[in-house]
C-alpha cells in the first residue's frame, strides 16, 4: 500500500452573522452534513463564530461527541471591530481572540485549540497571539490568495502543513502552531487571478474538484518523505441546505470524497477520515518543532560571474 492520504472538511459555522441571520439555516445545514459525514465515514472540523455557538450549543456539543472537531472562527465585524483580522497589531487581535475563546469556553467547557479567521485574514502578529492563546492547530493561510482588500495576502506561503514563522506570516519557522493550509490549485485562477482554486464545495462543481484532487495527491506523492504527512482538506460553511439531498452543494460534496477516494485508489494509495486535530496530531508526531527558525538560503552561484 502506498502513501496514505488524511481527508478532512472544515466547516466555516456563521449562519448567525449578519449577512446571512438565519439560525435555522445554519442549524439544517450542519444536520445535513453531519448525516453526509457519517454516511461517507467522514470527519469534520466544525469552525464556529460564537453566536453561532450560543445559538445551537446543544448540536455542537453532540458533533464534538461524534469524534468531529469543534473549533473556533473569527469575524471580528461579528463582536464590534473591523471586518478584518488582519488590519489589528499584536494587542488587538490578541483581546479580539481571547474574548470569542472565552465565549467559546463558556458553552463547550474548554477553550478551543483550532482556529480560521473569517476571509483567511491574517497578519505578521497573528501565529505568535494564537501560540500565546494556547491555540494548537488551526487554517489560517490560503497560500496564492492574494486580496489587500481583505488583509489577506499570502503569496507563495507552504502549501502543505508546517510550524509557522514567528515575525514572517508566508514561512515555516518554530512557532507552536501547526498550520494546515486547504487544498489548492495554484495554477487555476478565480476571482481575476487573485484567488487559487481550491477544494471549496460551493464555488464549483464535482468535475472541476476532480482535477483539483488528482493535481494535489500527484503533487504529494512525488514530493515523497518531503511532505511527511499528506492530506486533502475541502472546505465549506454552513450557509447551504444540505439537509437537501438534491442540492447541488451536497452533491458536489459527495462528489469529492468519491474523487478523492477514487484518485488515491488508482495511485496505490488510501484516504483516512479525520478532522484537522488529527492532521496536526499525527505532522507534530512526525516533524519536531524546532526550537529556533532555520536561516533562509539565497543561492548565489551566480555572483561567480559578476
Amino acid at each position: 500500500m502506498g502513501d496514505q492520504f488524511l481527508f478532512t472538511l472544515q466547516v466555516d459555522c456563521e449562519a448567525t452573522a449578519a449577512s446571512v441571520g438565519d439560525s435555522a439555516l445554519g442549524e439544517r445545514a450542519v444536520s445535513g452534513l453531519a448525516e453526509l459525514l457519517a454516511e461517507t465515514g467522514m470527519k469534520a472540523t466544525f469552525a464556529v463564530i460564537p453566536s453561532d455557538l450560543s445559538t445551537s450549543a446543544g448540536m455542537y456539543r453532540d458533533l464534538a461527541s461524534q469524534g468531529h472537531e469543534v473549533g473556533l472562527h473569527s469575524h471580528p465585524a461579528e463582536e464590534g471591530y473591523e471586518e478584518f483580522l488582519g488590519v489589528y497589531g499584536h494587542d488587538q487581535q490578541r483581546e479580539i481572540i481571547r474574548s470569542a475563546a472565552d465565549k467559546f469556553a463558556d458553552v463547550m467547557g474548554s477553550r478551543p485549540l483550532f482556529f480560521t479567521p473569517g476571509y483567511y485574514s491574517a497578519n505578521d502578529y497573528t501565529y505568535e497571539v494564537l501560540e500565546e492563546l494556547g491555540f494548537q492547530h488551526g487554517t489560517v493561510s490560503c497560500p496564492t490568495r492574494d486580496l489587500p482588500q481583505c488583509a489577506c495576502v499570502w503569496g507563495r506561503a507552504p502549501m502543505d502543513a508546517h510550524y509557522p514563522h514567528r515575525y514572517n506570516r508566508c514561512l515555516s519557522g518554530e512557532v507552536d502552531f501547526v498550520e494546515i493550509p486547504p487544498t489548492i490549485d495554484p495554477d487555476s485562477r478565480l476571482w481575476g487571478g487573485a484567488h487559487p482554486q481550491d477544494l471549496r464545495v460551493e464555488l464549483v462543481d464535482g468535475k472541476n474538484h476532480w482535477y483539483t484532487i488528482c493535481k494535489s495527491v500527484e503533487r504529494q506523492i512525488s514530493a515523497g518523505p518531503s511532505i511527511p504527512v499528506k492530506y486533502l482538506k475541502a472546505t465549506t460553511h454552513n450557509i447551504f441546505a444540505y439537509d437537501d439531498r438534491s442540492n447541488f452543494r451536497r452533491q458536489t460534496l459527495t462528489a469529492i470524497i468519491r474523487a478523492a477516494r477514487e484518485i488515491c485508489a488508482s495511485r496505490d494509495s488510501g484516504v483516512v477520515p479525520a478532522t484537522s486535530a488529527g492532521i496536526a496530531e499525527r505532522y507534530r508526531e512526525l516533524v519536531p518543532r524546532p526550537q529556533r527558525t532555520a536561516p533562509l538560503r539565497l543561492d548565489t552561484r551566480g555572483r561567480a560571474f559578476l
